[in-house]
């Protein structure tokens, strides 16, 4: 005749819940559930005592003496078959003349149990999780006070159950609120950045715009010469060529004057839908200009008739700055290669999903290392000798990109050039009547 396992508990599903609740199983070791299991055997005199709790496919001891194993199945369990009375203790005085447990293999080889009694540990709710037994390897009784001191250890390895989730929970909670405060130290520390920040940006706004009218009346000047040399010349056309690109750079130096005067007044920036190729086009002389007789600059316009929501100078003044920051990582001579495409981004982890039109800026000078080009967008930051810099035109790049809805990006390897990526959020496409208009 075979061993009979025990029948699973009429609230089985709702009992095995709260045993996965506590997160006690597998566990390591622990003194207070240790303790329980040594006053069970000094109580009840007998050589095992286990805090044994009943998973699904398993009994697993929280606690052991006497024995040399963590669990067994819970086919073989003694315990499964106490859980299903959980408001008395199971006594089993001769498991050799049970018939629930006289064909068990825990019976006819190791440990040989003969004498077992199980308390069963029950939740506030009722539901019994797994018992604290007391195993002899000789039949014997359990007396009553024996009974009354397991039902105790069994109230009490309860309440220990409980007393240590609130401990986890307490502990996750304090966990969580210095994360909290760590995060909110971090938050005020950016706060005080930004504020210092805010306070240098105001300062630089007063000088700037105390200085700027000094700067239009000069460009004024300029201006007027640069006509009057323009009526006068009759000499080879890259005289009057090169004149139109001294009046377009005053006219952008006056427009740039403008919008800083406008800024410091709070007035905003001039939002229009921009075919950013086409302006690019149209200024291929400037921002040659820009670099020099010895960088030769081309162009690959390939994302047309797109428009872009943004302000048309201050898209030529982040040209500029990118291309004098070219310049001068190149020392003067290189190459620089100006494109334009549309990509469409899904799953990005810092830009929203949709189409972009991409504005590349790409040199072949020495390139930057991964700690330069982290801190390449950050305000005032610059390579450059005292007096050479101010540290802010990519920091108005990322501002500029960030007003259209997109971002910048730089793609660098030591010794082998930068690229600067300016990710346009692109509003629609741009019609030939809204060209012409």
């Amino acid at each position: 005749m075979s061993h009979r396992p025990a029948p699973a508990p009429h609230d089985e599903e709702d009992r095995v819940l709260s045993l996965e609740h506590l997160d006690i199983l597998d566990s390591v070791p622990e003194q207070n559930f240790d303790d329980v299991v040594l006053l069970a055997t000094t109580l009840c005199d007998t050589p095992i005592a286990l805090v044994s709790l009943v998973d699904r496919e398993r009994q697993w001891f929280k606690a052991c003496v006497g024995l040399d194993v963590r669990e067994t199945h819970r086919d073989l369990a003694f315990c499964a078959h106490a859980i299903l009375e959980p408001d008395d203790v199971l006594v089993v005085e001769d498991a050799t003349e049970d018939p629930r447990f006289q064909h068990s293999a825990l019976v006819l080889g190791e440990p040989h149990i003969r004498f077992y009694a199980g308390a069963p540990i029950r939740t506030d709710a009722g539901h019994p999780l797994g018992t604290v037994c007391v195993i002899d390897t000789k039949p014997r009784t359990l007396p009553a006070h024996q009974r009354q001191a397991l039902q105790a250890l069994a109230r009490q390895t309860a309440a220990l159950l409980q007393l240590r989730l609130l401990e986890q929970q307490r502990e996750r909670r304090a966990s969580k609120l210095l994360d909290k405060l760590e995060q909110a130290k971090a938050r005020h520390r950016k706060a005080e950045e930004s504020l210092r920040h805010a306070r240098r940006v105001s300062s630089l706004g007063m000088l700037t715009a105390s200085i700027a009218h000094d700067v239009n009346n000069l460009l004024q000047v300029l201006s007027t010469s640069l006509q009057m040399a323009q009526l006068r010349a009759r000499r080879p056309a890259d005289v009057e060529r090169l004149t139109q690109t001294g009046l377009q750079a005053v006219e952008q130096g006056g427009k740039l004057i403008r919008q800083l005067l406008a800024n410091v007044r709070q007035d905003g920036p001039e939002l229009a839908c921009v075919d950013i190729s086409e302006r690019l086009e149209a200024a291929r002389e400037l921002l040659a200009g820009t670099l020099g007789d010895t960088v030769t600059l081309s162009f690959d316009l390939s994302a047309r008739d797109v428009g872009v929501m943004c302000d048309e100078v201050q898209l030529q003044a982040v040209m500029l700055n990118l291309l004098s920051n070219a310049r001068d990582a190149m020392q003067g001579r290189g190459r620089v290669l100006i494109t334009t495409h549309q990509e469409q981004l899904l799953g990005d982890k810092q830009l929203s999903d949709g189409n972009y039109l991409v504005l590349s800026v790409q040199d072949d000078g020495p390139g930057m290392s991964a700690e330069l080009a982290a801190k390449v967008f950050d305000p005032f930051f610059t390579t450059k000798q005292a007096g050479k810099g101010t540290g802010l035109g990519l920091a108005q790049a990322r501002e500029f990109a960030n007003t259209t809805g997109g971002d910048v990006r730089v793609l660098t390897t030591p010794g082998a050039g930068t690229t600067m990526q300016l990710y346009l959020r692109i509003l629609g496409r741009i019609s030939g009547v809204d060209r012409a208009g």
